[in-house]
């Protein structure tokens, strides 16, 4: 049976279609005759058998006329009737009288002759119609396919139609599944249901993309961060001429940096994806982040608000993940930035910027390029790149981005920009 089942979805549609309208159309012809043809040929034979009574009452079938004949009722004139409707008369004609009897013929070109028994000792009466052509079964059947055929034409362009978009997004799968959707891939389109699974797909590519990118940066980053301090360890390991007590304070030094170095790609990798997302005040936040860098940092920082009483729209963000960047900031600026730190607030028509500003010594050019994208594996200035990682990341889940500059007057510049989102 499955052998013979369509695979695709457009030619499975049109075949049920198909049985649905054959299923219809025999339901159609069996209830015509049940309820229409078959009452309407036991009043026809009710009217014939009234009529041959009032006529032979009457003594019409001593004086013929020219649309009535009389015969003897020994003959058989016709023959039996041919067609549905006639031949049911003639059934509801028996059941009325015994020996009554319908028979059709001869019949020429203008007109037919009925006889009419209305018991085996009257007459046969013979009466003139016009030709009762219904067609017959080969009409009726060919009526049928003639709309089943132009149904499942229709059929088919329409269903071919909605499923054209369906069809679109199965060949478009294998590069959803590479993760080229995002960029590559044109709107489906089509109804809604396909909209919202397209929808649902583009997601979940996104989501396997950015796992398989944060799984490849998590086992590469750890090898490559941790290579530094475990060469470290093993070179005063393997020296002969050392003194281990000399040398334990160094090595507690590495041992801290391979520790904090799996504790920032771990934050990395979880980023605050289950983290619910709520509004805050972009002065208190600000505020509280100066708090933090002055209590765990030990940094001065001062603030520097927007001129004029603009209000200032609120803050989307998921703070626990947005705070790991300000502390990831705060602790460059502890160690490379000279211990002082401005932060201004600046507000634009589309966003709201946040301005980080230590007083170190900056960072080479060169550096502030893949610092702005986040691809600097390991800097000598403004610590290691898994940090600037952590940052880059958060910030682009909040919508936000990250940028460095080099100050004029000295020292490195971060500039947090948060567009506005509307709900």
């Amino acid at each position: 049976m499955r052998s013979f089942w369509p695979r695709s979805t457009l030619w499975r549609t049109v075949l049920l279609l198909a049985v649905l309208l054959l299923g219809t159309q025999g339901a159609v012809y069996v209830l015509f005759h049940q309820y229409v043809l078959n009452p309407a040929a036991e009043r026809f034979a009710e009217f014939l058998w009234q009529t041959d009574h009032a006529l032979i009452a009457a003594d019409a079938d001593h004086t013929p006329v020219g649309a009535l004949q009389w015969r003897s009722p020994h003959d058989l004139p016709g023959a039996p009737a041919s067609n549905y409707f006639l031949r049911q008369s003639a059934h509801y004609l028996a059941r009325i009288a015994p020996g009554a009897a319908l028979r059709v013929g001869p019949v020429d070109a203008h007109a037919t002759w009925m006889w009419i028994r209305g018991d085996h000792r009257q007459p046969w009466l013979g009466m003139r119609v016009s030709p009762m052509n219904f067609g017959g079964q080969s009409f009726m059947f060919m009526r049928l396919g003639v709309i089943a055929l132009c149904t499942l034409l229709g059929a088919w362009i329409i269903v071919r139609q909605i499923n054209r978009p369906l069809a679109r997004l199965a060949a478009e799968a294998p590069r959803i599944g590479r993760g080229d959707m995002p960029e590559s891939l044109e709107p489906i389109g089509g109804p809604l249901e396909v909209r919202h699974l397209e929808q649902a797909i583009t997601s979940m590519a996104k989501d396997l993309h950015r796992l398989h990118e944060e799984r490849t940066l998590l086992l590469t980053g750890i090898s490559h961060e941790l290579r530094t301090p475990l060469s470290r360890l093993l070179l005063t390991l393997h020296l002969q001429d050392h003194d281990l007590l000399a040398e334990k304070a160094a090595m507690l030094v590495d041992v801290s940096e391979m520790d904090e170095t799996i504790d920032k790609f771990l934050t990395l990798v979880r980023s605050g994806d289950q983290e619910r997302v709520i509004q805050v005040g972009v002065r208190d936040w600000v505020a509280e982040m100066a708090e933090t860098a002055r209590e765990r940092y030990g940094l001065e920082v001062q603030i520097e608000h927007p001129a004029g009483p603009a209000t200032l729209p609120p803050l989307r963000c998921r703070p626990l993940a947005l705070e790991r960047v300000f502390r990831n900031l705060f602790d460059n600026a502890r160690h490379y930035g000279g211990g002082r730190l401005d932060m201004q607030i600046i507000r634009h028509p589309a966003s709201t910027e946040i301005c980080l500003r230590d007083h170190g010594p900056g960072v080479p050019e060169r550096d502030i390029g893949p610092m702005n994208s986040g691809t600097l594996p390991r800097q000598s200035g403004h610590g290691s790149g898994i940090g600037l990682r952590i940052c880059q990341h958060i910030m682009a889940r909040h919508g936000g981005t990250l940028r460095f500059a080099n100050a004029e007057t000295g020292g490195l510049t971060a500039h947090l920009s948060f567009p506005d989102k509307k709900d």
